[in-house]
Parts: structure tokens; C-alpha cells; sequence
């Protein structure tokens, strides 16, 4: 434990000064591949989320959870593909103030910058994603404890 917290406080000193939430990838392979990466997660969520329809692994509660985060995640995937190549149809002219990170999408709003702008707010599909995953998780761990339980108390 106390070896844990040595490194904790360690990596805050010694660790990285900033940790920006947007990332800029290098023009154009980096946004190429982070496209990819994308499409291939999308793909393999949907994949997925058809074969757990067609032949059902187990039910319960766990199990929704688990399928509702597949959802979100792959809309959310669908989501950031869209947001990224409307980011690159979109002229700089449309975008005012300074990095990335600061900029703010300049009048008038078309229906292609309506969609950019509600497309940005991509974290209303990641998080409960996350938080669906997190709970099918948790509820998975409780069945396999549960379990646990039942069998040793069934031993000699």
C-alpha cells in the first residue's frame, strides 16, 4: 500500500504538466488512422451486437447493461466519424479564436455547421456508454462472487 502511494506521488511530481482533452492528429495520416480506428470499433460493435441478438450468451440485467454500452458506444463512434469529416469540409474561415481547443464556430449557422456543432457533443454517447459498461461489469462481478459463495459453501 504504501509503496502504491510512493508512486502516486511520485507521478505527480515527475508526471506529465498538462493533459488536454483534445487531441490534434498529424496531418493527414494521423486523422487517417484515427479514422480507421473509428470505423474498425464501430464495425466491430455492431458485429457484436448482432451476434449477441442472434444467439444470446445469458440474460439478466448484466447483460442489458452490457448491450446498452455496445449501443451507445457504437453510436458514439458513428458520431465521431461523422463530426471528423464535417471538420474537414468545414473552411477555417467558419472557425474563430486560436488552438483547437479554443475555437468557436463563427455565423451564420448552416444546417453542415448546425451538425458539426451538436455533433461536438459527442460525450452525451460516451458517457453512458461508460457508465453502462461500468454497471454490466459490476452487476458480472456480483454473479461471479455470488457464485463463488454458493459453491464453497456446497463443499465438503
Amino acid at each position: 500500500m504504501a509503496l502504491n502511494v510512493w508512486l502516486a506521488t511520485l507521478f505527480v511530481l515527475v508526471g506529465p504538466q498538462q493533459a488536454l482533452a483534445v487531441q490534434v492528429h498529424g496531418s493527414p495520416e494521423g486523422l487517417y488512422v484515427h479514422q480507421l480506428g473509428h470505423f474498425f470499433f464501430a464495425t466491430a460493435l455492431l458485429f457484436l451486437l448482432i451476434i449477441l441478438h442472434r444467439q444470446p450468451i445469458g440474460t439478466g440485467k448484466a447483460w442489458r447493461y452490457f448491450k446498452f454500452s455496445l449501443f451507445f458506444f457504437l453510436v458514439w463512434n458513428i458520431d465521431t466519424l461523422l463530426v471528423h469529416w464535417l471538420a474537414l469540409r468545414l473552411p477555417d474561415e467558419y472557425f474563430t479564436g486560436g488552438p483547437l481547443w479554443q475555437q468557436r464556430l463563427a455565423a451564420p449557422i448552416t444546417g453542415e455547421r448546425l451538425a458539426y456543432y451538436l455533433g461536438r457533443f459527442d460525450h452525451l454517447l460516451c458517457l453512458p456508454a461508460m457508465y453502462f459498461l461500468y454497471q454490466s461489469l459490476r452487476l458480472f462481478g456480483r454473479e461471479v462472487e455470488m457464485k463463488r459463495r454458493q459453491s464453497d459453501q456446497g463443499a465438503p
